[in-house]
């Protein structure tokens, strides 16, 4: 009795599994896109923490609706391969419309201008991430960009969940708006954003089993259900929870609110290089406005940096007293004079209070939300003020002579200063020489001081605010000092710890401060006659001990005119009393010229010469043409999202050739090889021959034998007649033929290349879908 013809066991294996490529009806069309809609919608709660007022929900909603209007409309008429091209081209429609309508042709078709407003609309939202720390404005750039976010997610979690069938991975679309503020505003995802994330990750699932959008048969149970649903519960709170604490300076650091990605209060940057980027920066917001009893302008100091050791900088938030009276009385020093400032905090985003120093008491304030360093004299509170918050500070300096710093005693091996004269390991050999080479010989430790100073404002070096950041050794630790030191080239951010370093080297106690140069003018402000401090008056120093004196304040960056008198260069014994001001800690006049990115951009920026290391101010070069302003970390980082986007939508349109290709040279390789059983090769030449033609749509009938199967297709492409009639009769054989009886395939892989290539011959749509979505790539053989 002759068997009857059976089908292909590699096509017969998957059914089990998921159907070819099943045409959804429209219910489950529409189900599926309610799905992404539903859980995209949730996942804007973790983002609405970061972005003040509402505007730009409408276009985030359009812009997802849009998407999965075009994706749906594409499968219900069929043209399911075609869903993400639709859902892109649906996405730029909408932008072009809400935000980008005015250079479009009929206001609705893109034009180049569209594109290059898209571009400003970008710069301009990274300029608002890069200058302001979060929650951001409501503004048209914001809204345009969180739309084109909400776009791209859309699209993405679509295209993999329906397309790709892989509802585990779509939640990684809907955790994504996630990472942003997590990392640029402490707990303000909060449980109401993480329970969001984790229902909308949960939606995806629970969709993909209701609508058919899932590998497992839906008539069978799906293993692993909760174990997926627990994974992607665990990416929420790795998301919310870890990312943050792994960041360097996220939560200790001296601007830990952070304000966007890689902007000036970003996590990982420390007080150092965020002074770089205040100078750096284009949009100059006050910070503060304030006021003297002296009626002169003051150094406002905010944070100490005392440890050197890690990457970047950050201050001890430890050892923090609570209440104010901890700052006390400063007995130490000679001839103090106390004097008082009036301060109103405007676009302020530290939890670090701007103080003169040395405060010894601060009023106007709720006690209960701030803490003192009694060792630093620093004032900490529990949360970033509000704007318009204002208190008055009293304080109390010491004014030493040059000749009663000369003679101070060598500073005393105490615990307490111990942590002052420590040095990590990794400190730059070259920085220890210098030290050494610089200073060494100078009889005392007020004179070392000096000549390091002197040293680092000399013509060897030159101030640049520009150079560092571009040339990737912007401030931050001692890899920073390094290259600082080889290039000679910086802003306050590195001559203050280079110099601060070097007194480490010869025993002196040093630490770094940070705050802002003294407001060279004076205006009407919001109360009274008020000094202006903007992001660019901001500034580092070192801090130097000396016995009998305390702290003292040493002014190392070029081009820095408020030089205590007592460090004023060449200071000897017979400089005290003839300026005013000598023996001051403080500053008593405005800079004569302080450093900008405008007035200090290096040559290859200006074409100026190298900042003279002088107090006197010179004559301005001659004007030049601004260089094209840098769009600084939070542009590039839109420009890389973009790219990501790109790629990742690259990769997903790629994918089934991967796949497919993937498969095809496994079957080759079965075939080709000589030591596999007859039946495997013969079977695996066979399941690639059915595929090529399933892809070229040609594909093999349920009741059609072998023989006949073949007989069709070869009357398509003759040329592989002879390739065709091999692979039939090996299929035969392992079908038919008695198992004991010793055979061997008469096809070979060259044969699954002669029938394709033929039947790629054939040319037209069908032989661009089998190359690039060939719908046979999901089949699992």
């Amino acid at each position: 009795m002759t068997a009857a013809p059976v089908r292909s066991p590699v096509r017969d294996s998957a059914a089990p599994g998921v159907p070819p490529a099943p045409r959804r009806s429209v219910a489950a069309v529409l189900g599926l896109s309610g799905t992404v809609l539903l859980a995209v919608a949730l996942s804007f709660v973790g983002p609405a923490a970061v972005l003040d007022g509402g505007s730009w929900v409408p276009g985030c909603l359009l812009a997802a609706l849009a998407v999965l209007a075009a994706t749906a409309t594409s499968r219900v008429l069929g043209l399911s391969v075609l869903a993400p091209l639709f859902g892109a081209g649906a996405l730029a429609l909408v932008l072009t419309v809400v935000f980008l309508r005015e250079p479009a042709l009929l206001g609705f078709v893109p034009t180049p201008g569209s594109l290059a407003l898209a571009g400003e609309l970008g710069r301009e939202a990274a300029g608002i991430a890069a200058g302001r720390p979060a929650p951001y404005p409501d503004t048209t750039a914001l809204a345009f960009v969180a739309a084109v976010a909400a776009g791209l997610v859309t699209l993405f979690v679509d295209t993999v969940l329906v397309v790709l069938r892989l509802p585990g991975a779509s939640a990684l679309g809907v955790l994504a708006p996630l990472v942003l503020p997590a990392l640029v505003l402490p707990e303000s995802v909060g449980l109401a954003g993480t329970a969001a994330a984790v229902l909308a990750a949960l939606v995806l699932l629970a969709g993909a089993r209701r609508f058919g959008a899932v590998r497992e048969a839906r008539t069978a149970a799906a293993p692993g259900t909760w174990a997926r649903a627990l994974v992607v519960v665990a990416g929420v709170l790795a998301v919310t929870l870890l990312v943050p604490g792994v960041v360097p300076g996220f939560v200790n650091g001296a601007f830990p609110q952070g304000s966007g990605p890689g902007g000036d209060r970003a996590p990982g940057v420390g007080p150092l290089r965020a002074v770089g980027q205040d100078l750096r920066s284009a949009e100059q917001r006050p910070r503060l406005e304030y006021r003297t009893s002296t009626g002169e302008p003051e150094l406002l100091r905010v944070l100490v940096l005392d440890d050197f050791t890690g990457a970047e900088w950050f201050p001890d938030g430890t050892g923090l007293e609570p209440g104010l009276d901890a700052l006390g009385a400063d007995a130490a020093g000679p001839a103090a004079a106390e004097r008082s400032a009036s301060v109103q905090l405007r676009d302020w985003s530290e939890r670090w209070l701007p103080l003169p120093w040395a405060p010894v008491g601060v009023t106007g304030l709720d006690e209960g939300d701030w803490a003192v360093s009694p060792q630093h004299r620093t004032v900490h509170g529990d949360g970033v003020p509000p704007e318009g918050t204002t208190y008055e500070a009293r304080a109390v300096a010491a004014e030493p002579t040059s000749a009663q710093l000369r003679g101070a005693p060598a500073a005393a091996r105490t615990a307490e200063l111990a942590p002052f004269l420590e040095l990590p390991e990794d400190t730059p050999t070259a920085l220890r020489e210098a030290a050494r080479e610089r200073a060494g010989d100078a009889p005392t430790a007020f004179d070392q001081a000096l000549a390091l100073q002197e040293w680092l404002r000399s013509e060897e070096f030159r101030y640049d605010a520009n150079a560092p950041a571009a040339r990737g050794y912007d401030a931050g630790g001692m890899a920073a000092l390094e290259q600082f030191l080889a290039t000679r080239t910086g802003y306050a951010g590195h001559f203050a710890p280079a110099m601060a370093v070097m007194a480490r080297e010869l025993g002196i106690p040093a630490r770094v401060a940070v705050g802002y140069l003294p407001s060279p003018t004076a205006a009407e402000g919001t109360f009274g006659d008020t000094f202006t401090v903007l992001p660019r008056d901001a500034h580092a120093w070192p801090e130097l001990w000396f016995e009998g004196t305390g702290w003292v304040r040493f002014e190392p960056t070029p081009g820095t005119g408020d030089v205590p008198g007592y460090a004023a260069e060449g200071a000897t014994d017979e400089d005290e009393g003839p300026a005013e001001g000598e023996g001051s800690t403080e500053p008593t006049a405005a800079p004569e010229d302080t450093p900008t990115p405008a007035s200090t951009a290096g040559p290859e920026e200006t074409g100026a010469p190298s900042a003279a290391p002088t107090a006197v101010p010179t004559p301005e070069p001659p004007a030049a043409t601004a260089p094209e302003p840098d769009p600084g970390p939070a542009g590039r980082l839109l420009w890389l999202t973009g790219g990501l986007a790109a790629t990742l939508l690259v990769l997903l349109a790629a994918l089934p050739r991967l796949l497919r290709d993937r498969r095809r040279r496994r079957r080759m390789r079965l075939l080709g090889d000589a030591g596999a059983p007859a039946v495997a090769r013969a079977t695996a030449g066979w399941a690639e021959f059915e595929d090529l033609a399933a892809d070229h749509g040609l594909g093999r009938a349920a009741a059609e034998t072998p023989r006949a199967f073949v007989e069709r297709i070869a009357a398509t492409v003759p040329t592989a007649g002879a390739a065709l009639g091999r692979l039939g009769r090996d299929v035969e054989r392992a079908l038919y033929a008695p198992a004991a009886a010793p055979w061997s395939p008469e096809a070979d892989p060259e044969d699954l290349a002669a029938v394709r290539a033929a039947l790629a011959g054939r040319g037209g749509p069908g032989a661009r879908r089998a190359r690039w979505l060939p719908p046979t790539w999901r089949h699992r053989h």
